[in-house]
């Protein structure tokens, strides 16, 4: 196309057109469209979000609940503390050393919550495993002489480290059945105890 051929061209474009383009640009409004998959992953998100604050809560106000029951045990006469617990039999009589500290002189101890917490944890070593209380008590017939005896025992807030050891006290025959099981004979009773 030559310079002239374009003048021409140039020449027969219409008025309004030189005016519309001179004339500034409207901006059109963008719409926008939310898709039902994006409002379901936001409840989603808020969902999570507040059952994992109210689980993080109820955990909180079990740890205070814990600690006021154990200032409501400590306001008890001394002789309803040293009776075993009904659900935890043993608790308190198989480990005379932990009633003998509460008879001498005040101890202090780090808080409530975490003597309750490691007084229930009854323990027993063996052959390098710690043994756990699981709180049931089975049916036993043994079959066979006792696997050995506790012979040493360690506070009751402590765990053993030693086999042959536990945290409730000494004297206590035990039978080993197996899958991490281990049968204790306790006053007449056999309780189960599970490694962990």
């Amino acid at each position: 196309m030559t310079e002239r051929e374009l003048f021409e061209a140039i020449g027969h474009v219409d008025d309004d057109l030189i005016l519309a383009a001179d004339a500034p640009v409207k901006k059109r409004r963008r719409v926008v469209r939310l898709h039902w998959q994006q409002v379901v992953s936001v409840a989603a998100c808020a969902c999570i979000f507040l059952g994992g604050a109210a689980v993080w809560r109820s955990g909180a106000l079990r740890k205070s609940s814990i600690a006021s029951e154990a200032a409501m045990a400590a306001d008890v006469p001394e002789a309803a503390e040293t009776a075993p617990a009904p659900d935890m039999p043993m608790l308190d009589a198989a480990a005379p050393q932990a009633a003998d500290a509460d008879e001498g002189a005040a101890v202090e101890k780090d808080s409530a919550a975490s003597d309750i917490a490691l007084g229930l944890a009854q323990c027993v070593q063996l052959d390098g495993v710690r043994y756990f209380d699981t709180g049931s008590a089975v049916d036993f017939a043994p079959d066979r002489e006792a696997d050995g005896v506790i012979a040493a025992s360690v506070d009751r807030d402590t765990f053993p480290e030693t086999d042959g050891c536990s945290n409730f006290g000494t004297g206590y025959s035990y039978w080993v059945t197996g899958d991490g099981v281990v049968i204790v004979e306790i006053d007449g009773a056999y309780w189960e105890f599970m490694a962990n």
